[in-house]
């Protein structure tokens, strides 16, 4: 197989695994109806799929030099399609919901990485690099398409059809997957897969300053990703008299789509200037366009211009992610780059698991889904998030690695 028809495949791959990643995002504001759901359990369904892959990142990951990763795509995107369609079946509220949803995450965990792997063992410089670019890109896109597919298919059919729909695309996965990706690469005789010490990470403080950053944009970024269908319609709701110039879901889309030429950009000007500089002009634009979301359920702004700010604040959150991770990179001891890779990636989805969860606890706590001040001291929360990402670079970070003896 020729290195672009491999890249085109596993590109294709991710993507239909992708279709259930922000399902339920896009359905939010109906499951919350039709569940009678408080915001905080809102909340916790939304956080729940990043915890499910949390756990099983470092468990899967790991075991993927000792088992062939395609074992571990294939299961784990069976697990993927069963889990959809069982939620489409199945689901009749917020605890059914959370098990199905915490799978979902499981099986996302087993299929993402495992899929990069096969690519990088299968191909030679500069195809390699190439080939890795262009999946981690797609991941922005897939997650894009997730929330059209869902809205999309949500308004016409309903939200289970929604989740049958992204069933059907780890289906089609499945058969990709079983009949084009190769094996990867594996050595059974590795005994050590599972029992990674972490530690020297931990110590490494510059490494550390980009991996907190790092949680904290994924928790700025997701209470985003969770939360704006909702908002944008109940803010749409509140302005009769004045329509947006588009849907909730399609400004949600765009939201995950001009992120991905913003972050190119950042990361191609963060390689020529200082990086940190980069990311604090960054954080900087990323807390005005917070504030100024927060501020415009007490202003009574037109809808379009709502979400003329929702579309670039969601630029704004997205394009740090690449300059972020070469930081992480960059700043790990080359002995020990795989561990930090994967701390990088554990406490990341720390903060896209607690973001949105804290978000509606707040939303709750502030006066719910129609009092204005709420959804302001909802959007800070996730504002406070890039806070912590400058705190984390300015006062934790440290050029270069040093080792500290135990």
């Amino acid at each position: 197989m020729s290195p672009a028809r491999l890249t085109v495949l596993s590109c294709t791959f991710l993507v239909l695994n992708l279709l259930a990643f922000m399902t339920v995002a896009a359905v939010l504001p109906t499951l919350i109806t039709e569940w009678a759901m408080s915001n905080s359990q809102a909340g916790w369904l939304g956080g729940v799929f990043f915890a499910g892959y949390l756990v099983a990142v470092p468990v899967l990951v790991p075991l993927t030099d000792r088992i062939p990763p395609k074992r571990i795509c294939l299961i784990a995107t069976v697990l993927g399609a069963v889990v959809s369609l069982g939620f489409a079946l199945l689901a009749t509220g917020f605890w059914s919901g959370m098990v199905l949803r915490f799978l979902a995450g499981v099986a996302m965990g087993g299929a993402y990485m495992p899929a990069l792997k096969i690519l990088a063992d299968s191909l030679e410089e500069p195809w390699r690099s190439r080939a890795t670019s262009y999946y981690t890109s797609v991941f922005a896109i897939g997650t894009a398409i997730s929330i059209l597919a869902g809205g999309l298919i949500g308004d016409v059919y309903g939200w289970r059809w929604a989740f049958a729909a992204a069933g059907i695309g780890n289906a089609l996965s499945l058969i990709i997957g079983f009949l084009w990706l190769p094996t990867g690469r594996s050595d059974p005789s590795i005994r050590s897969g599972l029992l990674v010490d972490l530690r020297p990470v931990f110590r490494n403080r510059a490494a550390m300053g980009y991996i907190l950053a790092y949680a904290g944009h994924l928790w700025e970024g997701f209470t985003n990703r969770i939360w704006i269908v909702a908002f944008l319609g109940w803010y749409v709701f509140q302005q009769p008299g004045s329509a947006m110039f588009t849907t909730p879901i399609i400004v949600a889309t765009l939201v995950a789509l001009c992120g991905v030429p913003v972050s190119m950009f950042a990361g191609e000007l963060a390689a020529r200037r200082n990086r940190k500089k980069v990311l604090y002009s960054i954080y900087a634009a990323a807390l005005i366009m917070g504030l100024l979301l927060a501020s415009t359920s007490l202003t009574g702004m037109p809808p379009s211009l709502v979400a003329v700010i929702a579309i670039i604040y969601g630029m704004a959150l997205y394009a740090d992610t690449g300059t972020v991770t070469a930081g992480t990179v960059s700043t790990a001891d080359p002995a020990l780059r795989g561990a930090t890779m994967a701390v990088h990636a554990m406490m990341g989805f720390v903060g896209a698991t607690l973001g949105p969860t804290v978000a509606g606890i707040v939303l709750d706590l502030a006066g719910g889904r129609d009092d204005p001040v709420a959804w302001g001291a909802a959007w800070l929360v996730g504002v406070s998030g890039g806070v912590f990402a400058v705190f984390a670079l300015r006062y934790f970070g440290r050029p270069g690695w040093v080792e500290r003896p135990d």
